[in-house]
């Protein structure tokens, strides 16, 4: 018996994955150039606040001991791990986010349970509060002698 000539399987196979290939290519490419445009009832503002970077895994299952100077070294172990990176300031919990999808633990990593100083874009909307970084330092000492 005489094979057909013409397109044969692994043709047909090749060419799905190729056409698959450059879809995903395509869409990779796009999300590097999307642009983030703010929605209505979504507030966009720089803000500066005084508090203490936390990992949220720890801070959400005891949130008790999850924080301060005795957490620091459970708190940058979870941070570099990857887990989600918080600040707590005056009671309120942000999610912290880096600059154009990178990662920001890297930058907050040495400064887990201690005061610290962070300045960021303020994003908020659906009830989430997230603080886009741009800078952090160690606070400036407040106690009196």
């Amino acid at each position: 018996m005489k094979k057909p000539s013409g397109i044969t399987r692994s043709t047909v196979v090749m060419a799905i994955s190729v056409f698959l290939g450059f879809g995903a290519l395509n869409a990779f490419a796009q999300h590097e150039e999307h642009k983030h445009l703010t929605t209505q009832g979504e507030s966009n503002q720089e803000v500066t606040l005084v508090g203490e970077v936390i990992d949220l895994f720890c801070y959400m299952k005891h949130p008790a001991d999850g924080q301060g100077p005795e957490h620091a070294k459970c708190a940058q172990t979870c941070i570099r791990k990857g887990l989600p990176i918080g600040f707590l300031a005056d009671g309120e919990v942000y999610l912290i986010i880096g600059k154009d999808h990178e990662s920001a633990k890297d930058l907050v990593v040495d400064f887990a349970g201690m005061q610290s100083r962070l300045t960021g874009t303020l994003i908020e909307h659906d009830g989430v509060k997230a603080i886009e970084i741009a800078k952090i330092e160690k606070a400036a000492s407040t106690s009196k002698k």
